[in-house]
């Protein structure tokens, strides 16, 4: 009779012992553990037998070793055990976490889940892919199996296939093309590992989350090819149409059409809804201000976005000296906007759907007669002054003086700011302010780009200030 390994109570490497079974797939079986020398619980991912898992499970330590993000699963360690055969089984040992995956949340539903939830996902997915592209690590299987809520935000799994970027694809088994329903179509192709990729995977991660299925429900590689051919299901109308865009973005076929992973984190956060909900999604790292708010349901979270207001603030005050301001902020949106909508030099040209903001006819400019600039407490309207704020983040951003991920910091913090209710908002002005002076001294953004913050947080607080 032969003994069942691994099992309950199996000590791995004298040092971590298996508690119970958490999941079984076709390449790994992923135990609870307990590592007995700091004391503390682990997740323990055993290859499941031949050669080539095992080898994939040392390249994903290798890889995943190099990522130290907050949306990302540690790894801890890696280490080899003796099965009773006296076989080697390398095991991988990383965070354990509580929570549930897309997947799961996705099946407890029965269908889609609200778009803004949605939108909230993508934010935190695209912030990690960032950070791994930015570490030269494809992911390569993102999908809702691999995206865990926990309660202290989003996290990403499973770097199992994952991959150097520019790393040639010698796979001819097809055992990390992933599955058929997530893989982008370069994978099929043999090209080399790319984030543009894991922005397809993406792209199907979002599509499932608003619609409740993959763009292409397959199971098999000749059912992906045939549904291929005929494109995928359409989306939604009832959906913001910059989400939709982004979307069908990230699923083009042609790799160099999709946005990057920052691209598509810029778009996803300024579409997350700003009105009060029953449940919330933390973005990683975050403190409780920056937590991301989700409508309860789409149809009470209609599209916001700041450019029109911003445009139409600048019409109307086009005959002070204070609009030519605005008209520069919407201006350089505009094309921001323009830059992520237009393909790169000798792409062919996308059927996406592509709506441009910049088409709004220009403001006339300020007339002649102001020589000076006004008083900002004499011209500005807090709302005016909170878009001010929001713009010199974006361009900051944009310029690289302001981190990535300070800017979405900011910008989380910017989002609880209501300047249409009741309640007093001083204090989150002075929060907002303290935080940029912290982040500063942290080295997330230039002296110059702090200063212009600074500066226009004190114009919003002195609104707010005066009687």
């Amino acid at each position: 009779m032969h003994e069942v390994w691994p099992a309950p109570d199996t000590l791995l490497a004298s040092r971590y012992r298996l508690v119970t079974l958490l999941e079984t797939g076709g390449m790994a079986q992923v135990w609870r553990a307990a590592d007995e020398l700091l004391d503390r619980p682990v997740a323990v991912k055993l290859p499941a037998g031949d050669t080539r898992a095992a080898h994939l499970a040392w390249r994903e330590a290798r890889l995943a070793a190099r990522l130290s993000h907050p949306g990302i699963a540690a790894v801890h360690d890696y280490r080899e055990a003796v099965r009773p055969d006296g076989s080697v089984a390398p095991f991988v040992v990383m965070e354990l976490l509580d929570g549930e995956t897309v997947a799961a949340r996705l099946c407890d539903a029965g269908g889609p889940m609200p778009w803004g939830e949605a939108v909230s996902i993508g934010t935190a997915v695209a912030e990690a892919l960032a950070a791994a592209h930015a570490a030269g690590v494809v992911h390569r299987d993102i999908k809702p199996g691999n995206v865990m809520l926990c309660p202290g935000g989003v996290k990403l799994l499973d770097f199992g296939i994952s991959a150097a970027a520019g790393e040639p694809d010698d796979d001819e088994t097809g055992v990390s093309f992933g599955t058929p329903a997530y893989a982008a179509p370069e994978r099929l192709d043999g090209k080399p590992a790319e984030p543009a990729t894991d922005l397809y995977g993406l792209g199907v991660l979002l599509f499932e989350m608003v619609t409740g299925e993959p763009p292409y429900d397959v199971n098999t590689w000749e059912e992906l090819a045939l549904a291929q051919a005929n494109g995928p299901t359409p989306l939604p109308e009832a959906l913001p149409a910059r989400l939709r865009e982004l979307i069908l973005r990230c699923l083009d076929e042609d790799p160099l059409r999709r946005p990057t992973a920052a691209q598509a984190r810029r778009v996803l956060s300024r579409l997350i809804p700003a009105a009060p909900a029953r449940l919330t999604i933390p973005l990683p790292g975050r403190p409780p201000t920056g937590l991301a708010r989700v409508l309860p349901t789409p149809a009470a979270a209609p599209e916001r976005s700041p450019l029109p207001r911003r445009l139409a603030v600048g019409a109307a005050l086009a005959v002070t000296a204070i609009a030519f301001i605005a008209v520069i902020n919407a201006v350089g949106d505009s094309q921001q906007d323009a830059e992520f909508a237009q393909p790169p030099s000798g792409a062919p040209t996308t059927t996406a759907p592509v709506e441009s903001e910049s088409t709004a006819p220009p403001a006339p400019p300020p007339a002649t007669s102001v020589t000076t600039r006004p008083s900002p407490t004499a011209t500005l309207t807090v709302d005016v002054a909170l878009s001010r704020v929001r713009a010199a983040v974006e361009r900051g951003e944009d310029r690289g003086e302001i981190r990535p991920d300070v800017a979405l910091d900011f910008m989380n913090l910017l989002r609880l700011i209501d300047p249409d209710s009741e309640a007093d908002i001083t204090d989150q002005v002075d929060q907002l302010t303290r935080k940029v002076r912290e982040r500063l001294n942290e080295g997330g953004l230039t002296e110059s780009q702090a200063a212009v913050l600074q500066q226009r947080l004190a114009d919003l607080r002195g609104l707010l200030t005066t009687p």
